[in-house]
C-alpha cells in the first residue's frame, strides 16, 4: 500500500490562507464551541479464515537434504526472485508456490538423472519471504516476519505496539487503531485493528505474506503547532489544554514570530474555522488563554501575508517531527 501523499495537507492549509489571508478573522473562543466527536467505520470482520498453505516464496532460505549412498547437504539454498533455489548437481530447480514436500518431489526428480535412488527433504531454515509490512503510528514500522497463524494483533505487538506520546504530561495514544487498514493483494481487508485488539477474533484474523498494515496517527486527538516556534510538532491533545501550553510545548514563540497574530485552524480540513488570538495580550494579563479542540492547528506566523515557499519550509520540519509526516497528512 503506498504511503500517503502529505501534498493534501499542504494544500489545504494554503486554500485556507488564501481565503482567510484578507478577512476580518473573529477572535478565538474561550472554550470550543463543539465537542469533538469521532466516527469510525464499523467494520463486518471475516468469519471464515483458514490457515493459509505455508509455501516456499522469494527470499526464503532453504535446506536440502538427501538420503542416498552418497548423501547431500545443502543447508543455505536461497529462493531467488523467480522462485529457483539453486541446488547442487539438479541446478536451478522452480519452487516458488510449492510446499516443502511438493518442493522436495520436484528436487528429487531433478537429482534422480544423477542418483535415482535419493530420497530429498527440504525444510524452510528461514522464512524471509514470509514477511508483512507495518507502518504509520507504530513504535516500530517495518517488516515483520509471519509465521504460520500469526495473528492481527501479535504483528502490532512485534511492531512496539501503537506510537504513544508523554509530552503533554498524561501517556497517551498517537495511532488511530479503529482507523487502521490492513492491505492483502490491492484491497482492504474488512477488519478492524482495535476490535482485534478487543478480543474480537473474525477481527484478529491470520496475517499472510505481502500483507501491509498501515496505522494512521490519531490526527483528531492531536494539536499541531506550526510556524515561528522552537520546535514545530504535534502532540497528544488532553482535556483543558490551553493555547499558551500549546505553543510552550513547542518552543515557545520564534524571536521572528508574531504573537500578536496567532491563527488557529479548527474543524473538518474541508470547511475549517480559523480564528485569530493574540499571545501578546495574554503575556500581558489581557484577555482569556483559550482552551483547544482535538485537531486543532496553531500557527504563529511572522507575517501572515507568506509566500507559498515559506508556508512549505515551515510545514515540513513539523511534519516531520510527527510519527508519520504522511499519515498526519492526511
Amino acid at each position: 500500500m503506498r504511503a500517503r501523499s502529505s501534498r493534501p495537507w499542504f494544500g489545504w492549509l494554503l486554500a485556507v490562507v488564501a481565503t482567510v489571508s484578507c478577512q476580518s478573522l473573529p477572535d478565538t473562543p474561550v472554550a470550543p464551541s463543539t465537542p469533538f466527536v469521532g466516527e469510525s467505520v464499523k467494520l463486518a470482520g471475516i468469519e471464515n479464515d483458514p490457515p493459509e498453505s505455508f509455501v516456499l516464496l522469494p527470499g526464503d532460505v532453504v535446506r536440502v537434504r538427501t538420503v542416498s549412498v552418497e548423501p547431500l547437504d545443502a543447508p543455505d539454498l536461497v529462493v531467488d526472485d523467480e522462485g529457483n533455489v539453486d541446488v547442487p548437481l539438479a541446478g536451478p530447480v522452480a519452487v516458488g508456490g510449492l510446499s516443502t514436500s511438493d518442493a522436495s518431489a520436484k528436487i528429487e526428480a531433478a537429482i534422480a538423472r544423477f542418483d535415482r535412488f535419493a530420497r530429498v527433504v527440504v525444510t524452510i531454515t528461514q522464512a524471509a519471504g514470509h514477511v508483512a509490512t507495518i507502518t504509520g503510528a507504530v513504535e516500530k514500522p517495518g517488516a515483520i516476519q509471519v509465521r504460520p497463524n500469526m495473528r492481527l494483533a501479535e504483528v502490532l505487538a512485534l511492531a512496539g505496539g501503537p506510537r504513544t506520546d508523554g509530552t503533554s504530561g498524561e501517556l497517551a495514544d498517537l495511532a488511530d487503531l479503529d482507523g487502521a487498514s490492513i492491505v492483502r493483494t490491492g484491497s482492504a481487508l474488512p477488519v478492524s485493528l482495535g476490535e482485534a485488539l478487543r478480543g474480537k477474533t473474525h477481527h484478529n484474523v491470520r496475517v499472510r505474506a505481502g500483507d501491509v498494515i498501515y496505522v494512521p496517527p490519531a490526527r483528531g486527538r492531536m494539536i499541531t503547532v506550526l510556524g515561528e516556534v522552537g520546535q514545530p510538532k504535534a502532540f497528544a491533545w488532553h482535556s483543558g489544554m490551553r493555547l499558551t501550553t500549546a505553543v510552550a510545548l513547542a518552543g515557545g514563540i520564534a524571536r521572528s514570530g508574531d504573537g500578536g497574530d496567532v491563527r488557529v485552524i479548527r474543524g473538518k480540513l474541508s470547511a475549517p474555522d480559523v480564528y485569530r488570538t493574540n499571545l501578546n495580550a495574554l503575556f500581558r494579563g489581557e484577555g482569556n488563554d483559550v482552551e483547544l479542540a482535538p485537531g486543532d492547528v496553531v500557527y504563529v506566523g511572522a507575517d501572515w501575508f507568506w509566500t507559498t515557499t515559506e508556508v512549505i519550509s515551515r510545514l515540513v520540519p513539523a511534519l516531520a517531527m510527527t510519527s508519520l509526516a504522511t499519515g498526519v497528512a492526511k
